[in-house]
This record gives structure tokens, C-alpha cells and sequence, in this order.
């Protein structure tokens, strides 16, 4: 079995400029969605794993998390330009694997999936804690603008919003680097080695345009 098994983080910003809209304390929802593998031995989990993964900027993975967000509130003009009703939501979507026939797997096999199964959810949770983080530093960034006009609040807190994005990308690819050896050491991965199948890739960051 000649395939890379990925696991990467797939993250859809959406750059709302404030104009009329400010933002508060990040509001979040999570929605967990999954998809069905197979298998009864940690190589055929594995196969139908990589085969039936989500797909994240055209790479396979093995879990995927989404997140969308979005701004309201009102830009007031008066002597200084003010933020009243700020509000900034991210709704995540984290894709995880369920194995269907999870109660026919037996010793050593059940324990290490089981195991393998709450790396993949934590993992992605973290990457979810870190844009609340992203989220959190920003809003305290645009709080602090002070200006008389609400254009240029604006435009200052939209120039913030992308600096965020990029450096939070950045972020959340040198978590996906610091996991690789930790998953490359997880005993569901060296089962599935010690079976004949190849990963040489355990995690891979998609490249960034």
C-alpha cells in the first residue's frame, strides 16, 4: 500500500471589512460532521481512511476543520468614531472518521484506534483554540484603534484582519509540523507499519498561495 495518509487543517476566513460592522468577544459554534470508513485490522482502517478522507486545498486528510466567520455591528460617526454592538462569530466544522463496524475490532487494534480516534479530535480542536486565540488578539487590536474617522478605522481594521489571517496560518501550520512526530509515534501508526503499509508522509501542510 503505496499512499500518504495527510492530516491538515482546512480554514475558510471570510475578510468582512468592519465598514458599518465591529466586532466583540469571538462568539463560536461547532458542528461535528463524519465520514464512514471500514475495516477490522489496522491496515484495512487505514486504506479505507486514506481513501475516504476529506480533501483540504487538493490534499488528502484524515480530519479536516473548517471555520467561516462573521461580523456585525455599527460604525458611529461623531467626534471619534466608535464600535457599539461589535460582535465576531466563527462557526467550525470539524470532519472526523467514524468506523462502522468499531465493535468487531479486538484487543490491541480496538485500544489503539480508540486512541487514534481522540488524537484526531483533539488535534483538530486545537487548531480550532487557535483561531479563537487569533480572534481574541484581534478584536482587543480593533478596540484599541482610536481615530476620528470611520473610514480609516476601517481601513485600519481590515489591514488588521488580514495581518491576523496570515499570521495565524502560520500558526496553525507549525502546530501540524510539531505533530508529526507525535503521530508517527502513535501506536495505531505503527501498527498499520508493522503491517507492510508505507506512510512516509503522516501529516502534510498545504502549500500557501
Amino acid at each position: 500500500m503505496n499512499k500518504k495518509a495527510l492530516l491538515v487543517v482546512g480554514s475558510i476566513l471570510c475578510a468582512c471589512p468592519i465598514s458599518n460592522s465591529a466586532i466583540s468577544k469571538p462568539i463560536q459554534s461547532t458542528k461535528y460532521t463524519y465520514y464512514t470508513i471500514y475495516g477490522d485490522t489496522p491496515a484495512a482502517i487505514y486504506t479505507t481512511l486514506v481513501k475516504r478522507g476529506p480533501r483540504v486545498g487538493g490534499v488528502k486528510a484524515y480530519a479536516a476543520t473548517t471555520a467561516v466567520s462573521s461580523q456585525s455591528g455599527q460604525l458611529m460617526e461623531g467626534k471619534f468614531c466608535s464600535l457599539e454592538d461589535y460582535r465576531f462569530k466563527i462557526d467550525f466544522t470539524i470532519n472526523l472518521p467514524k468506523l462502522k463496524n468499531e465493535a468487531a475490532l479486538k484487543g490491541t487494534t480496538k485500544t489503539d484506534w480508540k486512541k487514534f480516534s481522540s488524537f484526531l479530535k483533539i488535534h483538530e480542536e486545537t487548531h480550532r483554540r487557535i483561531w479563537l486565540a487569533c480572534a481574541s488578539a484581534l478584536e482587543a487590536k480593533v478596540k484599541a484603534i482610536q481615530t476620528k474617522s470611520c473610514a480609516e478605522l476601517n481601513e485600519k481594521s481590515t489591514k488588521l484582519w488580514e495581518q491576523m489571517r496570515i499570521s495565524c496560518a502560520k500558526k496553525q501550520d507549525a502546530f501540524d509540523v510539531a505533530e508529526q512526530a507525535r503521530l508517527l509515534r502513535h501506536p495505531f501508526v505503527k501498527l498499520v507499519l508493522s503491517q507492510g503499509a508505507r506512510t512516509s508522509t503522516a501529516l502534510a501542510i498545504p502549500k500557501r498561495k
